[in-house]
């Protein structure tokens, strides 16, 4: 049977093992071109493989739009919006006195934040940082 040639005679002659595979009838009933293979020598195929991985590389990363949707802040997120370590004791003593963090867990902050320094919890997060990551 020739793989080449007029469709609807392979689907005929196919007909009674073709409902056995329903995409290969429907790819073969859509009537699509076939494109022949060509042989690329071995330098080619490596031309064509550096262009394919520099337009990949040259590609800006598809960012989520909503990957921020429904976060929910952190202390670390707050203290890294510190300007000072004063601001930071300041959003800690508030966070340990509204509950949203244990004393032991205060401690430790304090501490760090007394021997290590602010930027010890992160580089500081400007106004609009979701807002810029999510472009």
């Amino acid at each position: 049977m020739p793989l080449m040639g007029n469709n609807n005679y392979m689907v005929k002659n196919l007909s009674k093992d073709i409902e056995d595979f329903p995409n290969l009838k429907k790819e073969l009933e859509k009537k699509n071109k076939v494109l022949p293979l060509k042989y690329v020598d071995e330098e080619k195929a490596q031309q064509i493989e550096e262009e394919i991985e520099e337009e990949t590389k040259e590609k800006k990363p598809l960012v989520d739009p909503y990957r921020f949707v429904g976060y929910n802040p952190t202390v670390i997120d707050f203290i890294r919006r510190c300007e000072t370590e004063k601001d930071a004791k300041e959003i800690i003593d508030f966070l340990k006195k509204k509950g949203d963090l244990t004393k032991e867990d205060s401690v430790k902050l304090l501490k760090q934040l007394e021997s290590e320094g602010l930027r010890s919890f992160g580089e500081k997060k400007q106004a609009g940082f979701y807002s810029k990551n999510n472009e």
